[in-house]
């Protein structure tokens, strides 16, 4: 594996790891996120976590299915919930990075 697709995969590793941190958190803020919606867009992020940490590019190509839920709830939490904000935002912040970083390991993994 060439140094690029090392590093733009531990980058995808990180950023995966702190999105689903950031999400794990929602219901430890207190701003009125119950676990059940925590689970529902935190077990997702789970399914493609091997993956990524071997370097699969069938993996890595799925990922982004797994970021819906947790991208949706965000949204929602921001829009209706105003004590959630700070944190639905930054998992926001955090599934944009996670995307891009996915997106930048596909095209940085070799082929074949």
């Amino acid at each position: 594996m060439s140094e690029l697709a090392s590093r733009t995969r531990r980058i995808a590793l990180i950023a995966w790891v702190l999105l689903a941190a950031s999400v794990a958190g929602w219901p430890l803020a207190g701003a009125g996120i119950s676990r059940v919606a925590a689970a529902v867009a935190f077990v997702p992020l789970l399914l493609p976590l091997p993956g990524i940490t071997r370097s699969s590019l069938r993996a890595l190509r799925a990922a982004p299915m797994a970021l819906a839920p947790a991208l949706a709830l965000a949204i929602t939490e921001i829009l209706v919930n105003a004590a959630a904000r700070p944190i639905a935002g930054t998992t926001l912040m955090l599934a944009c990075a996670a995307f891009a970083a996915v997106v930048a390991a596909i095209r940085a993994a070799p082929r074949g």
